[in-house]
């Protein structure tokens, strides 16, 4: 292995053809002058990625098993970063597709120039091949959102509120860059979702700095069913509670009217912001309407306990029982990415 590689990056796979070849190509194309290495961690693929992989034009490449049942976005990670020998250690979904031939400049551009220990990318919705409406209200989202985020105190930390402990610990493993000797030393945490805002927090709270590489920009976005989104929703919030104190949705009737709310002014964007054939407003409008459904009753389940089947609560009781048994789930295999 070439003793001049600067970067690892590592990146999931799982039955992945017709995917990552548009990541592969995107990555070749960068004009990028540092040497690097590329560690695929394939989860037990079956339909021809492995061989794919093995195909792919990197001077410097590994492909690593990852066995069915043993993924998770912390634990294959970290694997990975053990294998990995450049300083800086980038983290890729299979499903990115990074803008412009400068991202990974970009992306990686913060360590390099020792403002922070880590930096992530800005994630965007390409409305020709996503959500449209998704796009219009959130692809500006990197806008009000801190260049670098300083260290805190635990003293300081206690005396914020939950959002601003949230917003401190905006983070994104879907692209990511990491010193590769402060990620050996705090590690992801050991959880099956989330370890991205996690490990923020514990960044910020070991005098490290994170930045926003506000200039390396990529699509992601994928389509995802009902069940899906609610199990995801359920243990975001679920692990936002003690890590950051933050309560998305506290009763049945904000679920009711977050839903609703939010319906209105989706259909409304739809209809009335955004340029798109009829039949596609209707589309996407339902699309909308069954994601935020699931997003917010798995908020909802994700903030039950025992406390909330107390007295006559049967549809809390069957809500905190559907939860246990998801989060016991995702313990075990964790959460799928798609």
């Amino acid at each position: 292995m070439d003793a001049n590689i600067m970067f690892s990056m590592v990146i999931l796979t799982k039955n992945s053809v017709g995917v990552i070849e548009n990541l592969v190509d995107r990555l070749l194309e960068q004009d990028f002058n540092y040497e690097y290495e590329v560690i695929f961690m394939d989860n037990s693929s079956s339909d021809g990625t492995v061989d794919y992989l093995k195909s792919t034009p990197f001077t410097h490449k590994k492909v690593i098993h990852v066995p069915e049942g043993e993924f998770s976005h912390s634990g294959t990670r970290m694997r990975g970063t053990e294998e990995a020998v450049g300083k800086y250690v980038i983290f890729f979904t299979d499903d990115i597709l990074p803008i412009g031939k400068d991202f990974l400049s970009e992306l990686t551009r913060p360590l390099l120039e020792g403002k922070a220990a880590a930096a992530y990318g800005v994630c965007q919705v390409n409305p020709e091949t996503g959500d449209p409406i998704d796009a219009f209200i959130h692809n500006n989202w990197w806008q009000s959102i801190y260049d670098v985020v300083e260290p805190v105190s635990e003293f300081c930390w206690n005396y914020f509120t939950p959002e601003q402990r949230r917003r401190l610990c905006n983070f994104d493993n879907c692209s990511s860059c990491i010193d590769r000797e402060v990620l050996s030393v705090l590690k992801f945490p050991a959880v099956p979702y989330g370890e991205d805002m996690m490990f923020a927090k514990k960044l910020i709270l070991n005098n490290h700095k994170i930045a926003l590489a506000k200039g390396a920009k990529f699509y992601h976005w994928h389509k995802v069913s009902f069940t899906y989104l609610l199990k995801r929703m359920c243990i975001d919030q679920h692990l936002s509670i003690p890590e950051f104190g933050i309560y998305y949705i506290r009763r049945k009737l904000g679920v009711v009217k977050s839903i609703v709310t939010r319906v209105l002014h989706r259909t409304f964007t739809a209809f009335f912001m955004i340029k798109m054939p009829f039949h596609k407003k209707f589309y996407w409008s339902f699309y909308n309407i069954k994601t935020l459904t699931a997003d917010f009753i798995g908020k909802y389940m994700g903030i039950l306990d025992e406390n909330s089947v107390k007295g006559f609560s049967p549809l809390n009781k069957r809500l905190l029982k559907k939860k246990q048994e998801y989060i016991d789930r995702i313990y075990k295999k964790s959460i799928k990415r798609y």
